[in-house]
């Protein structure tokens, strides 16, 4: 064999591939690509749901936060629920900035008009106050904080970027009474009522808009907050004190005195989420020289967790003792027993 026979055998190999070899090379390069595909999509769903996560927890700390961060020995409350003592109506209450609420006729000027309202104008958001004791209250949002988009929208969306345009921005956003759906805007105008929500639900419908099988949480009864998140309904403990060094209190259950417990954040402003009830001490005495007397009783309705001033009031009786302490700021705290309420007290 020549030397130029012997190169061309060797560089140059007249042969090619078979049919069966292209196709076997054409079907593992497309099954390395559909591999590929796969593992991207699998990621980028991943990414998506552990992002809707993220941002269910940044709602939830939105509207209550409690117990992460202490301030001065004392766990910090914040969010929606401690400044306006309810859940918020619609997500759009936790992201809007306060020129997003106007006054109305139907508004007072001490008031911003909810963006939840969808029908009658009458749900508000009080503007913030700070008390002359230092407890704030009112709406000091936003609550979350959203860049703004070229058309000056704050959308807050799920993990998966949907929004249908509402206040919701795409979430489903359900507040319930005892397992029982709140609508906003069935109620009658008129009555200037609106419904206290206790728990709330907040879904995702997650890729598929179509079918449930991917939403998260995946029912609306996995609440992301229920009534004991954030209200206080255990049974309170008022223990009265005699400061007096030689005289017995006497006749404090008898007669005409009524006794009114009163938490609100402030004393002088009634919208301030004031609460109050009346109740009648079952003792009728308490002893010289620091005597103590403890009555047990019951909120007549749940009271938003918060900072609260405390009043006791005798009233309507001869006999009543005269009271030596003044309105003192307490905190009370989800899911935890509420401490005695000491209010001292001297002969009259």
């Amino acid at each position: 064999m020549s030397a130029r026979s012997f190169k061309h055998s060797i560089f140059f190999d007249s042969r090619g591939f078979t049919l069966l070899e292209l196709v076997l090379v054409l079907f593992l390069v497309g099954l390395l690509a559909t591999a590929g595909l796969l593992f991207t999509q699998n990621i980028e769903d991943q990414a998506q749901f552990d992002d809707t996560q993220r941002r269910l927890e940044l709602i939830r700390k939105a509207i209550i936060q409690s117990g992460e961060r202490t301030v001065n020995g004392r766990p910090e409350l914040s969010g929606f629920v401690i400044d306006n003592g309810r859940l918020p109506y619609c997500l759009t209450e936790l992201t809007g900035p306060e020129f997003a609420f106007t006054d109305s006729a139907s508004a007072p000027t001490t008031h911003y008009q909810s963006p939840c309202d969808l029908s009658n104008g009458l749900l508000t958001l009080r503007k913030p106050l700070i008390t002359s004791s230092g407890l704030r209250y009112g709406w000091w949002g936003p609550y979350i904080q959203v860049n703004p988009e070229s058309n000056g929208d704050r959308p807050f969306r799920d993990g998966y970027s949907n929004d249908d345009g509402g206040v919701n921005f795409g979430w489903n956003w359900t507040l319930s009474q005892s397992a029982t759906a709140v609508v906003i805007d069935s109620f009658d105008p008129d009555s200037g009522v609106f419904p206290q929500p206790m728990d709330l639900t907040v879904q995702s419908s997650g890729f598929d808009l179509t079918d449930d099988f991917d939403d998260y949480p995946a029912a609306l009864t996995d609440y992301l907050l229920v009534a004991n998140d954030w209200l206080y309904q255990q049974d309170v403990t008022i223990q009265f004190v005699n400061t007096s060094a030689t005289s017995a209190i006497d006749g404090i259950n008898s007669g005409d005195e009524n006794w009114t417990l009163t938490l609100a954040k402030s004393m002088t402003d009634p919208d301030a989420l004031a609460s109050a009830f009346t109740f009648t001490p079952t003792s009728s005495s308490i002893p010289a020289n620091m005597g103590m007397y403890e009555h047990t009783t019951s909120f007549s309705e749940p009271i938003p967790v918060g900072y609260y001033r405390v009043l006791i009031e005798c009233a309507d009786g001869d006999s009543c003792p005269e009271s030596v302490s003044n309105p003192y700021t307490i905190m009370i705290l989800p899911k935890q027993q509420l401490g005695p309420l000491r209010w001292n007290l001297e002969p009259e």
